[in-house]
């Protein structure tokens, strides 16, 4: 029988939350960062670009460290690189060197990407299936929320203390996970001495990505985190700069976006019930459309920020709380391998999402930039549900 924990979920928010805070909090910070450097605002989106490339290639590690040294000393590893890394962004401001900066971005994403990872892992090893699925949707509603309340902190900390002091509170962050996480079990009792051996982890790897149904679900999953990356990526130019906000004000007005995740993680729950997952992913396309057309009418009619901007991002997130559950479903139940399928799941979910922000910066900063983004990802988004579709009738 299996063993059973009890887990703290005020811990489990922290660790679930840990990449996404990480990835967001210092983005009201962008504007002002490109400033202090003197950079343009395309160069200053690599401090994205690279967390996300450093996020996607961390998807793949902690497993396998996980299983060779222990849930805990993973942990450890992971929250202790992102303090170091956030003192190194802090650095850079004092050298006066953007490629530190950029630097320790990328080792801040290597470090948070194990908190993801991890709290599924203890969640499913500690709970039997029917409480894991409670404990999981209470911190996924409360995982929407926290984005929005790190750039909310973010804004306030650029307006009053200067960029640098996000990077510190991303240290603090850390610190305190790493202080909670001490009092976590260790779901680990027998560790996999193989784990790390590259004859044991390529097969593995190797055969997931064969499975077409995995690599079309995950890159469905992907092209909806491209949603959320590009307005995080692009927003505070448009928001601050075009539209005359400031840090603080960009800050709390990113609030609104999350309570699309909410409700619309509320409203897939209740849809799971009585309709199957084509469908419920189907419906989130739809919303996500007309959230995007709604953006761009907006803003062509010259609105101002809030219902031009951040109004429709309520319907589009709302969409996207659709469709990632559900095309997670799919993914999951075609592998056989949990682990290692949810592996390249994220890691070709953010891969996704990393590859379409590191070509944001071949288009110029503007007003009209977020909405034509949106729609066009909305058109590939079409595609690779109609792949899915034609694969579950064939």
């Amino acid at each position: 029988m299996q063993t059973r924990y009890k887990l703290n979920t005020f811990t489990l928010l922290l660790m679930i939350s840990f990449a996404s805070a990480n990835a967001v909090l210092y983005s009201p910070a962008l504007p002002s960062i490109a400033r202090y450097f003197e950079v343009s605002s395309n160069t200053t989106q690599l401090t994205m670009t690279w967390f996300l490339i450093g996020y996607t290639l961390g998807q793949l590690i902690y497993g396998p460290l996980a299983n060779r040294f222990g849930r805990k000393p993973a942990l450890y590893a992971g929250i202790f690189l992102q303090i170091i890394s956030s003192l190194i962004c802090v650095l850079a401001g004092t050298l006066h060197e953007f490629s530190i900066l950029v630097i320790g971005r990328f080792l801040s994403a290597l470090g948070s990407g194990v908190g993801l990872k991890m709290a599924f892992t203890l969640i499913n090893e500690c709970y039997g299936p029917k409480i894991a699925n409670q404990k999981t949707a209470y911190i996924m509603l409360a995982f929407g929320v926290m984005p929005g309340l790190s750039i909310a902190i973010g804004g306030f900390f650029t307006t009053h203390f200067g960029w640098t002091s996000c990077f510190y509170a991303s240290a603090i962050y850390g610190a305190i996970l790493l202080l909670l996480t001490t009092r976590l079990p260790e779901t680990k009792k027998v560790l996999d001495l193989d784990a790390l051996k590259l004859n044991h982890l390529i097969p593995e790897y190797c055969l997931q990505f064969k499975n077409p149904t995995l690599i079309t679900s995950g890159f469905l999953m992907g092209l909806c985190t491209c949603f959320v990356y590009i307005f995080s990526t692009i927003g505070p130019f448009i928001a601050i700069n075009l539209f005359g906000i400031n840090s603080s004000q960009y800050g709390i007005a990113n609030l609104l976006p999350p309570l699309g995740l909410i409700f619309g993680c509320l409203c897939a729950a209740y849809l799971a019930k009585k309709y199957a997952s084509d469908f419920i992913i189907r419906l989130g396309i739809i919303i996500i459309c007309a959230g995007s057309l709604l953006m761009l009418t907006t803003i062509i009619l010259h609105l101002p920020v809030i219902t031009g901007l951040f109004l429709p991002l309520i319907i589009v997130y709302f969409g996207l709380s659709l469709i990632q559950p559900n095309a997670s479903i799919l993914a999951m139940n075609s592998v056989t391998d949990k682990a290692h399928g949810s592996a390249v799941m994220s890691f070709i979910n953010m891969g996704t999402a990393t590859i379409v922000v590191l070509n944001l910066n071949l288009f110029s900063i503007s007003k009209l930039l977020l909405p034509t983004i949106y729609l066009i990802t909305c058109l590939i988004l079409i595609a690779a549900y109609k792949r899915i579709a034609l694969r579950s009738i064939f």
